[in-house]
């Protein structure tokens, strides 16, 4: 019985050593592009991979010519620096990174994003026909179809996995709520579109977002003009950001304060709250409505009350 005890004890005690053991922390190590080995060493040891990034140098410049892929690394806490090193060159537990489109920005501003990430053909792309037609974008234009969204992506992802991938997800989007319509819907998929990014434009406000695509049907069932400035602006080519009104009444196909109707392709690239209000937009008497100055809108039915609350507001404004 002693024997057993004994034995019984020392099993024991190698489960418990086995098992306490503590798991070795992993850590996330972002590795930029362009950064040099020092800086990627001390980086290292201030994450706590290693303990000394003097010793890590060392076993670098004895190793020869080493070249790093950017990117970030998940590295388990107490490897050995050799192993950390051959890591970095591989790319092995290497992360997608992210790439986040904001929603309503232009097409010109995300290109202009993905050229900075690296993806230098994205201007190309933007600029010819020959992806447009091949992903069948309705609008002859990318606006409206970048699809605003965090994509994750590798290292050999290219400028047309890119764009493909916010194409296809603007498009589902778009058909998704498409399907969800009211019966008496009367506009096209991509006029619809074209309405959304408006209505992107017009608020940052969630909330008002379906008052606001309720006021603009309002406007076009009656034949009225959207008279909206985020359509002019996107119609002027040097915008300065002071809107005047020698551009509300100069004529360009997206002036829609001197032509009615939707303008010619969306103004931005809407996200899916947009395009669901212009969907789905509340039952309103509203025709008008005039920035409040504290980013939401006053809401008027007729000319008079929009007239006054412009005044009002306008006034306040310049006496800001």
């Amino acid at each position: 019985m002693a024997i057993l005890g004994v034995m019984a004890g020392a099993v024991g005690l190698h489960f418990y050593l086995f098992y306490s053991r503590p798991v070795p922390e992993t850590k996330v190590i972002d590795i930029q592009k362009g950064w040099r080995m020092v800086k990627i060493a001390d980086a290292l040891e201030e994450a706590g991979v290693v303990s000394s990034s003097f010793w890590l140098l060392a076993l670098v410049k004895a190793s020869g010519n080493i070249i790093i892929k950017a990117g970030e690394y998940r590295i388990e806490q107490g490897k050995l620096p050799s192993a950390i090193i051959a890591q970095l060159q591989s790319g092995t537990g290497m992360l997608p990174s992210r790439f986040v489109v904001p929603e309503g920005l232009s097409a010109k501003e995300i290109v202009a994003l993905m050229v900075k990430r690296g993806w230098k053909d994205a201007t190309r792309l933007m600029q010819g026909t020959a992806f447009l037609q091949k992903m069948q974008i309705e609008g002859n234009s990318l606006e409206g179809w970048l699809y605003p969204d965090t994509y994750f992506y590798r290292n050999k992802d290219t400028a047309v996995s890119m764009m493909r991938r916010m194409v296809v997800r603007s498009k589902k989007v778009l058909y998704e709520e498409w399907e969800k319509r009211p019966k008496d819907f009367t506009l096209t998929p991509y006029q619809a579109l074209v309405l959304a990014s408006v209505v992107e434009k017009e608020t940052g406000q969630a909330v008002e977002r379906p008052l606001i695509a309720g006021v603009f049907h309002n406007r076009l069932r009656r034949d009225m003009m959207l008279q909206s400035d985020p359509t002019v602006i996107y119609g002027i080519a040097d915008f300065d950001g002071n809107i005047t009104r020698k551009h509300l009444t100069t004529p360009t196909p997206y002036n829609t304060y001197t032509r009615k109707g939707l303008p010619p392709t969306p103004i931005c690239n809407p996200g899916r709250a947009s395009i669901h209000a212009v969907f789905h937009p509340d039952e309103t008497k509203a025709f008008y409505f005039v920035a409040s100055g504290n980013g939401s809108h006053i809401f008027s039915n007729t000319l008079e009350e929009h007239e006054r609350y412009v005044d009002i507001y306008q006034r306040h404004k310049r006496r800001q």
